[in-house]
């Protein structure tokens, strides 16, 4: 049946016209309604003679089969020229504790509805904005449900909506319920992504958003069921997988031969020098990269001073001050960003950001002396895995390399120039040392093996 109607012409005639086209069981839904001429749509006759209002309950129960979520078959007694009769009908649920202003609240939970209206549903209520201050009560339950969203980082909600909507694609295409989901059905549906070979980290992650799909419609949470557990324990012991494949580190002499293969004095070109150095020499995620603004960083004769207000790793928002010295060749970082700085003509907002060529768009030429166009919004932080791709595949390094790249990059190097661990810790900004350890472990598989000295 149809999950919503969406008139986008004139609402009189696509009512009259809508009988005609939706399918049986919603026009068995609107039946009885009113109709633009002032008359009303004929009900649909279950039964004669049907005896007590109990009886005529079950009937109608019995042929609806499934109710709209938010409402309640009422019924009702008729009589019309003297004629009794009983009347069904769908009557919207008053919430429990309602009080007024609440009209501006989440949607409800689409239980028993299609999965189509499920992952429809977890994409809005997952993204919901944080409404202005008005003193209301329903605004502030709003903005509890949208602060309650801001305490999962947005790339983790964003994974969760691609694994909700491959989860209602998947229960549609088995005419299974994806609101609320089964304990059998979900274990088929992980086994089902075991066999085409995903990896149990992406079953694990789709076991997560599932958790938060139930968590969030305020049900039971089918995931924790011990037939669940049982066949994610068997999924991980038959998994055929290798240690996960690590991002190729850039270290300091591969990104010189990166760096110096790029030119300062056009614009892609200083922002890419820029981009890398400093994200080499801050240990920076792609996320924070792509997230700095100009007004976050500080420049004078020693270098440079960095506030990241905001990272993967702090989740109490406390922030952290980097600094980077200022070098004397001209491959250092400070001048680097100067350089990209003076050319763009940035003085304030992302410092990163796209650069749009002067393309003559009927001739698909660009004009002679005619400048790129700097974009006012940031680079996203696919955009620098993208441009640190290009620029080794530009140098012919051989590698994986990626977002992960720079960083895995300065620690593995600082781990072979001989820093310790505490030290790495404070520069990467880890918060445990275990991490840590992971990469002057790779660094250092070779170089410190206890018979090196021996064969």
């Amino acid at each position: 049946m149809l999950s919503d109607v969406r008139i986008l012409g004139a609402s009189r005639r696509a009512q009259a016209a809508l009988h005609d086209r939706v399918d049986p069981l919603t026009r068995q839904r609107l039946a009885g309604i009113e109709l633009p001429d002032g008359t009303y749509s004929p009900d649909t006759p279950l039964a004669q003679n049907v005896p007590y209002a109990s009886a005529a309950q079950q009937m109608a129960q019995d042929h609806v089969a499934d109710i709209p979520s938010g409402f309640e078959l009422a019924v009702g007694l008729e009589i019309d020229d003297g004629t009794p009769c009983f009347l069904a009908w769908f009557r919207p649920l008053q919430p429990v504790g309602a009080c007024p202003g609440t009209a501006d609240a989440a949607p409800p939970a689409p239980v028993g509805q299609p999965p189509a209206a499920v992952a429809q549903w977890f994409s809005v209520v997952s993204a919901q904005p944080v409404p202005e201050h008005d003193g209301r009560l329903a605004t502030a339950r709003q903005a509890a449900d949208a602060y309650m969203h801001r305490s999962k980082a947005e790339n983790t909600l964003r994974t969760y909506r691609a694994a909700v909507r491959s989860w209602c694609r998947w229960a549609a295409g088995h005419a299974l319920p994806a609101l609320p989901a089964r304990s059998e059905d979900v274990a088929a549906y992980l086994a089902d992504m075991a066999l085409q070979g995903r990896r149990t980290s992406t079953i694990d992650l789709h076991r997560a958003a599932l958790r938060y799909l139930h968590h969030l419609a305020q049900i039971a949470v089918p995931t924790a069921h011990p037939m669940v557990t049982a066949t994610l324990a068997g999924i991980r012991r038959e998994a055929k997988e290798t240690l996960p494949r690590q991002k190729t580190a850039l270290t300091w002499d591969r990104l010189v031969r990166v760096v110096e293969a790029i030119s300062p004095h056009d614009l892609v070109g200083a922002r890419d020098r820029a981009i890398l150095l400093l994200g080499f020499a801050g240990t920076f995620r792609r996320s924070e990269l792509a997230a700095l603004k100009a007004d976050d960083l500080t420049v004078d004769e020693d270098g440079m001073q960095i506030r990241l207000g905001r990272s993967k790793g702090d989740l109490q928002r406390k922030g952290a001050l980097i600094g980077i010295p200022r070098g004397l060749t001209r491959n250092c970082p400070v001048l680097a960003y100067e350089t990209w700085l003076r050319q763009a003509g940035i003085t304030e907002g992302p410092v990163f950001r796209r650069i749009w060529s002067a393309r003559d768009r009927r001739a698909g030429t660009t004009p002679v002396g005619t400048p790129p166009r700097i974009g006012p919004h940031a680079l996203s932080d696919r955009a620098v895995t993208d441009i640190i791709r290009k620029r080794c595949g530009d140098t012919h390094l051989e590698g994986d390399f990626g977002g992960h790249s720079l960083r895995r990059g300065a620690i593995t190097t600082g781990a072979k120039d001989g820093y310790d661990l505490l030290e790495l810790k404070r520069f990467s900004r880890h918060k445990s040392l275990q991490v840590v350890e992971t990469y002057i472990d790779t660094a250092s598989i070779k170089a410190r093996h206890p018979g090196r000295s021996r064969f």
